[in-house]
């Protein structure tokens, strides 16, 4: 029988009652003088500390509790005998995740403090955080602190490892995932993380017609249903076998069904930040009658709850400021603590001399680096087929533009040309395709092969009706980047004879766009969640219908290659079929792609324990030094 208080739970205990006691004592010695106060706040800061400390050594197993040799001694050596009566099938192996913490423990350093708030400046206006519903990329970004799945993906070894999961069996033959949920595992609340939340939250959330969910659901078509096992177990069932579908169960968001429950559909469709969940964050504000709005900052605090180890930040806090130079200022000035700049910024401002002492200056590759691109509309808009149904114009708009000179006059010539959906070093990428070439007569003949030429001798193209090819080009505003990769291209395209017109939108408003397919061409970027992503979100012709993500409505035949990526479980030979559908994409060009982007960040000095990771960066591992 387990012990249900440990030696963890004594010294803890006792170690909080200690500063319990010298809290009190600091206030009813007020009269004792402010030295004495400062004397006494400063021994409580130090036992937060040793508390803090202690909690990393009993983590990661230095100190080890509850184990013996049979004689009622300590062994020395961590000695867990698990609990197995929970498995589905005997035979199948189980995976155990016996602890989780930070990749670099800022519990261990000499000037590891607790407080401080940590600010990122975001490029774009989120417009919710409702998970989810919430799609753009700064939404997550807030989410990802707040909500937290089944399994994870380790920052450093980027292995699928147990999160809310402590332990899981996963079939074989790829039909079932038969998972155990921590016992520890709680809502920022209090309430514990149960199986009824983990089945609530694929059922009746996810899969809740009347939720605007469309996106997600459309990409787990191939999870059956959740069945309850016990208060701690679930058995997730797949319709068949497919190479993701351990990394789609255990991806999806749990969320706390007493909390989510007490809403309509309507009101959480309606929502900007019903965001609640069991990670190391919460909102400051949760009130649903008071809700974030876009526009404003967006504040999270330390979920003291939380069941894993806690970071040392009071909070974080998330602005929004579009223009470049602007956010280059704030952050100089010390009011945000995080930005992403610009490529020539960060060329500038990385090689100037004493930089270095105020700022990190970041710049790698990892997992989430993604690639920009220009998406044509292969389909209909407003019920008609735009010049870009026809591949020989989506290739010429390639050739038509030097990407290498774009990289080198717009983003400082720091990125690569992107070469498709998977770049280098990603096994998925072809290794036999090379970027299209810059050849605008290549592109001329192109397109007076798909019927567009010069038919007036008035400098743009018509087709044999006589209609001049004329295009709409939907980016986001603000940013000089935008600005010049807009001039760039409507210059291209008057050079050989057409007219592009420039729509610039606010990022609040992409979404719909997206999902109402009312564009002839977009400006865009994606990035990667996994080391190996599953390309039926984007691609498949599935995600064509109920406002999915190939909102360019591209249908070539693709959907024989993304089936036959999923269902195929050996690495080798899924990526033999990832290069046919690379070469397919490369073929088609249903995105010109711009250029594929490493990560770049300015973080302040202020900071201390910021690392660059395959997965990203760790957030949650920062703190502010002692003075």
């Amino acid at each position: 029988m387990q012990n249900k208080f440990g030696l963890k739970d004594f010294v803890l205990m006792l170690l909080v009652s200690i500063s319990v006691v010298l809290s009190v004592l600091v206030m009813i010695q007020d009269d004792r003088g402010w030295e004495q106060n400062e004397a006494l706040a400063d021994k409580i800061g130090t036992i937060e500390q040793l508390v803090a400390r202690l909690e990393s050594k009993l983590d990661s197993g230095i100190i080890v509790a509850g184990s013996s040799n049979g004689n009622g001694h300590s062994t020395g050596t961590s000695a867990v005998a698990h609990d197995e009566s929970w498995t589905k099938q005997a035979g199948v192996p189980i995976q155990w995740f016996d602890t989780f913490g930070f990749a670099a423990d800022p519990r261990n350093e000499d000037d590891y403090r607790l407080g401080g708030y940590f600010k990122e400046t975001f490029e774009a206006q989120p417009v919710k955080l409702t998970p989810v519903l919430a799609e753009d990329t700064y939404a997550r970004r807030v989410g990802d602190q707040v909500v937290e799945s089944l399994g994870y993906l380790n920052p450093e070894t980027l292995e699928h490892e147990g999160l809310l999961a402590e332990a899981w069996q996963y079939d074989p033959n790829g039909y079932w995932l038969r998972v155990r949920i921590r016992k520890n595992a709680r809502f920022s609340d209090g309430m514990p993380v149960t199986a009824e939340d983990v089945r609530w939250s694929f059922h009746d959330y996810v899969n809740n017609p009347q939720l605007e969910t469309e996106s997600l659901r459309s990409i787990m078509t191939n999870m059956e249903r959740v069945d309850i096992v016990d208060e701690r177990t679930v058995d997730i069932f797949f319709t068949e076998p497919d190479a993701y579908n351990l990394q789609m169960a255990s991806g999806f968001s749990i969320l706390p069904k007493h909390f989510y429950s007490q809403f309509t559909s309507t009101q959480i469709n309606q929502s900007t930040a019903l965001l609640m969940g069991s990670g190391p964050f919460k909102l400051e504000n949760l009130d649903p009658d008071n809700q974030w709005t876009p526009g404003t900052d967006v504040v999270l605090v330390r979920n003291e709850q939380y069941w894993g180890p806690k970071p040392a930040l009071a909070g974080m806090r998330f602005d929004t400021i579009t223009e470049d130079v602007a956010k280059l200022t704030s952050f100089i000035n010390g009011e945000t603590h995080m930005i992403t700049p610009s490529s020539p910024q960060y060329v500038e401002k990385s090689s100037q001399p004493g930089w270095d002492d105020d700022a990190y200056s970041l710049k790698w590759l990892n997992m989430r680096s993604g690639y920009l691109f220009f998406g044509w509309q292969c389909g209909e808009r407003n019920g008609k087929f735009t010049p870009f149904h026809d591949k020989r114009v989506r290739q010429a708009m390639t050739l038509n533009l030097d990407r290498e000179l774009m990289i080198r006059d717009i983003w400082a010539g720091l990125d690569n040309v992107a070469v498709g959906p998977n770049n280098p070093p990603s096994p998925a990428a072809n290794p036999d395709i090379s970027p299209w070439p810059y050849d605008p007569d290549r592109a001329i003949a192109l397109l007076a092969e798909a019927g567009w030429v010069d038919r007036d001798g008035n400098g743009v193209l018509e087709d044999e009706n006589g209609v001049e090819f004329e295009f709409e080009f939907t980016r986001a505003s603000g940013g000089q980047t935008g600005e010049r990769m807009q001039k760039y291209l409507v210059d291209r395209c008057a050079a050989i004879g057409i007219r592009c017109v420039p729509k610039v939108i606010d990022w609040s408003l992409y979404d719909q766009i997206l999902k109402t397919r009312n564009f002839d061409a977009i400006a865009m970027g994606w990035s990667a969640t996994s080391p190996e992503s599953d390309p039926s979100q984007i691609w498949h012709t599935d995600a064509i219908q109920n406002q999915g993500h190939n909102f360019i409505q591209w249908d070539a035949g693709q959907d024989q290659y993304i089936d036959g990526i999923k269902a195929e479980l050996d690495f080798n030979k899924r990526m033999a079929i990832f290069h046919q559908f690379h070469s397919l994409i490369n073929e088609e060009q249903p995105y010109t792609f711009i250029r594929s982007v490493p990560w770049k960040r300015f973080i302040s000095k202020k900071f201390s324990n910021v690392h660059t990771y395959p997965k990203g960066i760790e957030q949650r591992e920062y703190y502010m030094p002692a003075n």
